[in-house]
């Protein structure tokens, strides 16, 4: 059997669902192939950060997510805790105290100075996630779905690709389509077909997961209720909803060496270093083994550019952070508009190249950084490997112990609020980005500095004093212009959105300007760019925030250029055709910067880790306390 579409998405996990959504909105068709029938039942990711949030927020979708049954409510606390032993025999050591999505949007709305995302982080299993996002697919009329098929090749021409599938009957379907894209997961039958290679591997270390519902656990949890809690066993276990439902994980080096049991194993997790704490279980979900993995493709796409990698395909992480699903949100967001714009014909072929050039960086850098957190639980677990009998005595030496976890757990800090690795994300060196050469914002790891150099992620900022309108629901699904307009004396409601636009080729309301902007507007029109031209009246602080006042943002939120209309005036033709040659991929931009030290630096530390441990070096791993 053949069929046609123009994308082939393989793997339908939240990246593959995600970026067929976002396609589908770009009025592009695509075919999504799964093997399995139904979406997953492992609880894998359960925290959607806040640049997933925003982004899912810009493709309408972050308050029906939130309301999902199983999405934790947003009046719920982050917290991490750490304990002796996860039951009232055991002793708080300390708490990484963390505000509730609801808590995030107040102060978000009452600073609203352009350093917050235009949403807060979500707490909510991948369970759900990929069952919210199928029942969302098969409500869009140009995605195909078909759950069921399994990948077996694919056939890359200079203008096609050729994919075959087998369904579970045994049928053979081709299908040919102008874009391949594999978001079937770490083991990617899509990567190994492509013969690109992977960096990095698997720890040598393994952890036993076993989900449950236990409605005595909910009802008996002497800390009260955590996100995350870690005992000094070496086990952790998360709270899944807020309700009944939870996922213990145990190393498998410390279980006995017939110990399968998943309730013994949950036992294991909630007692005493070597003992155990017995609880009625109502329910065993799902369990098996994991591997904490750290690796990264050489290159997300083919040098034909006609077969691309998207999430786990082309990187793994462990969870530590939060980067895994959420760095693949950003590829499928990414990846979107480059496909759509090659489609509707107005993409060069330096949208696809930039691919591995924009997204493998802040990847590598979001890597280095998960294996730091790792190894903060190292280095937990070695203070005190030899002392654990003191963690619960109530002696001098028990709570010099304690102390000294508490001191060293304050100052590492929490996993989840590197807020330079989420969302401060710099394409500053995009062959696809005009740069203006202004100076660049300081990067910190753990906070964001809001800026619109062009190649930064469009800051956040709210248009009213209630914090509903962020400045975000403004954008188009294509290209947006930004433009802010001074008019202090127009009766005009200045929250209201005065936007001109022009979406899909149809151009409306847009009125005569001596100023220039018309010309960007019209040459877009003319050269067949989705852009929607936005005008915003009488607000001087988002003006302030966004630095300029014309400013282009990219369908994937980030920014193209920036200038004003007078300089759109001066360029005239012929400069605002070059500005849309290189944002759209035709020419490469003459000031795209050097490739950053920041960027070779992570480079550097991630071959380093793996050279120098997943490399061989037995030694070393003992010394960190790791064994097979």
């Amino acid at each position: 059997m053949h069929e046609d579409a123009p994308i082939i998405i393989v793997g339908a996990g939240p990246i593959g669902m995600l970026l067929a959504y976002q396609l589908d909105r770009l009025d592009i068709p695509c075919l999504i192939a799964e093997q399995n029938l139904e979406t997953t039942k492992w609880p894998k990711m359960d925290l959607t950060n806040c640049r997933s949030m925003e982004i899912l927020r810009v493709l309408g979708l972050a308050d029906d997510y939130r309301a999902q049954p199983g999405s934790v409510p947003q009046t719920e606390r982050f917290h991490t805790q750490f304990v002796t032993q996860i039951n009232s025999g055991g002793r708080l050591l300390h708490t990484w105290k963390l505000p509730s999505s609801e808590e995030q949007r107040d102060h978000a709305r009452i600073c609203n100075d352009g350093t917050h995302t235009a949403e807060p982080e979500q707490r909510c299993s991948q369970i759900v996630f990929e069952a919210w996002m199928k029942e969302n697919l098969s409500k869009r009329a140009k995605i195909t779905t078909k759950f069921g098929w399994k990948y077996k090749s694919h056939e890359e021409g200079e203008k096609i690709v050729k994919a075959e599938f087998t369904d579970l009957d045994g049928n053979t379907h081709m299908v040919h389509g102008r874009y391949l894209v594999g978001c079937d997961g770490g083991g990617s039958r899509v990567r190994r077909t492509t013969r690109i290679k992977m960096q990095g591997g698997p720890m040598p270390m393994r952890f036993h997961l076993v989900h449950f519902k236990s409605k005595e656990l909910s009802e008996n949890l002497p800390f009260g209720r955590f996100w995350h809690i870690f005992a000094a066993n070496g086990g952790f276990i998360i709270d899944q909803d807020h309700k009944h439902t939870f996922t213990a994980h145990f190393p498998v080096h410390l279980l006995k060496p017939d110990e399968t049991d998943p309730c013994e194993i949950i036992y294991g997790v909630l007692g005493a270093p070597g003992e155990k704490h017995r609880i009625k279980i109502d329910e065993i979900l799902v369990d098996s083994e994991w591997t904490p993995n750290f690796s990264i493709a050489d290159q997300y796409q083919t040098d034909n550019l006609r077969v691309f990698l998207a999430g786990d395909a082309a990187h793994r992480s462990p969870p530590h952070g939060g980067y895994g699903m959420n760095s693949g949100i950003i590829d499928a967001i990414d990846l979107s508009w480059r496909l759509a714009a090659m489609i509707k014909g107005y993409g060069g072929n330096l949208l696809l190249k930039s691919y591995t050039t924009e997204r493998r960086p802040p990847m590598i850098r979001a890597i280095v950084r998960t294996y730091r957190h790792l190894f903060e639980h190292v280095k937990l677990a070695q203070i005190s490997a030899s002392r654990l009998h003191l963690l619960d005595e109530s002696t001098s030496e028990g709570e010099a112990l304690r102390q000294e976890i508490d001191t060293f757990l304050r100052e590492s800090g929490t996993e989840t609020r590197d807020r330079g690795i989420e969302f401060d994300i710099r394409h500053y060196h995009s062959p696809i980005v005009y740069q203006d050469q202004s100076d660049e914002a300081k990067w910190e790891i753990g906070c964001y500095t809001p800026n619109t150099r062009p190649g930064s992620r469009a800051p956040h900022v709210f248009l009213d004093d209630q914090g509903d309108k962020s400045i975000y629901d403004l954008f188009g699904t294509g290209f947006t212009l930004v433009q802010f307009v001074n008019d202090t004396n127009s009766n005009d409601d200045p929250n209201t959105d005065k936007s001109m636009c022009l979406e899909n080729g149809a151009q409306r309301n847009i009125s005569d300007d001596k100023n220039g902007e018309n010309t960007f507007v019209s040459t877009a029109k003319a050269r067949g760019i989705p852009l929607k031209h936005t005008r915003i009246h009488s607000q001087p602080h988002a003006r302030r925030i966004w630095e300029r006042e014309l400013v282009l943002v990219r369908p994937d939120t980030h920014i193209a250029w920036r200038g004003a209309c007078s300089e759109v005036s001066r360029l005239g033709q012929d400069g605002v055709d070059r500005i849309w040659d290189i944002v759209t991929g035709h020419t490469a931009s003459p000031l795209a910067e050097a490739f950053p030290a920041a960027h070779v630096e992570s480079e550097q530390a991630f071959e380093k880790i793996v050279t120098e441990f997943l490399g061989g070096d037995i030694k070393g791993r003992e010394e960190l306390g790791i064994q097979y």
